[in-house]
């Protein structure tokens, strides 16, 4: 299991090493690729619940979202994600396989996954940086940005699971996630930090912008673990798919960045 998922971890690393140096359409498709997947997952989350929700109309709305965030034309996804409400608001009113709660759980379920992938796209994008108040000029802040996100978040998982497993006492939520505690809540926070401080040191960014980082990302990371094992617990299944060996689906690997990206992405608009 152990060799599984190190196999796993290290082919997702490769991938997103070149998917993040090539940039654009590369790695827009993959994360577009990841979202529609992580729907899908969502989707027999709900089955599970004897909850029917329209596959078809998820993955429509998701790749109209997606390709306008990659393509730039941001002035339209407001008019997007009406449009894609109202189908629904119309499929409940004129027909009959979906009701109130079906209409719910699948704006719920796009906004969980829209908003994190969403975030992951922005952030990789150059040319956004010319929109927002950074604090310097440079030709990569995309690419910088996005390895710090993810360095942090694997940082937060990686110190909260070995802080835990040495000085772990006072369960969190055990009824959630039974091996979370309080000691290895506070190692990821503190790990989280440390790793945003270094890396923006050795890049040559703020590093006042890696501690910031590092304090969103030791706060939700975790969090949206949390989340995650919530639902998963709800529907009764150990994992949200099987895509990745030894990990689990897409919603299993991605939970803490379905949490973190927004967030990092709302502070860069305020940096």
């Amino acid at each position: 299991m152990l060799k599984t998922r190190v196999i796993t971890a290290l082919v997702g690393f490769i991938i997103a090493i070149v998917c993040i140096t090539f940039g654009g359409v590369v790695f827009d498709a993959l994360i577009t690729l990841l979202a529609l997947i992580g729907w899908r997952e969502f989707t027999l989350l709900a089955k599970s619940r004897r909850v029917r929700m329209p596959l078809l109309w998820g993955y429509i709305y998701i790749l109209a979202v997606m390709t306008s965030l990659s393509l730039g034309y941001y002035n339209i996804i407001l008019a997007i994600g009406l449009a894609g409400v109202f189908c629904l608001y119309m499929m409940m009113t004129f027909g009959e396989r979906y009701k109130l709660h079906n209409v719910g759980y699948s704006i719920f379920g796009v906004i969980y996954v829209l908003l994190g992938m969403g975030a992951l796209l922005l952030i990789r994008q150059d040319s956004l940086y010319s929109l927002l108040p950074m604090p310097y000029e440079r030709d990569n802040w995309g690419v910088v940005t996005i390895w710090l996100l993810l360095f942090t978040t694997w940082a937060s998982d990686t110190f909260a699971y070995f802080a835990g497993r040495a000085f772990g006492k006072n369960k969190i939520v055990p009824t959630i996630s039974p091996n979370k505690t309080l000691e290895g809540f506070i190692g990821g926070f503190i790990g989280a930090i440390a790793t945003g401080i270094v890396y923006a040191f050795i890049v040559g960014t703020p590093m006042y912008m890696g501690a910031f980082f590092g304090i969103i990302i030791g706060v939700l990371a975790p969090l949206g673990d949390l989340f995650e094992s919530k639902m998963k617990r709800i529907c009764d299944v150990k994992d949200s798919g099987v895509l990745l060996p030894g990990h689990g689906g897409v919603l299993d690997r991605f939970d803490s960045l379905l949490f973190a990206a927004p967030a990092v992405l709302a502070y860069l608009t305020l940096l």
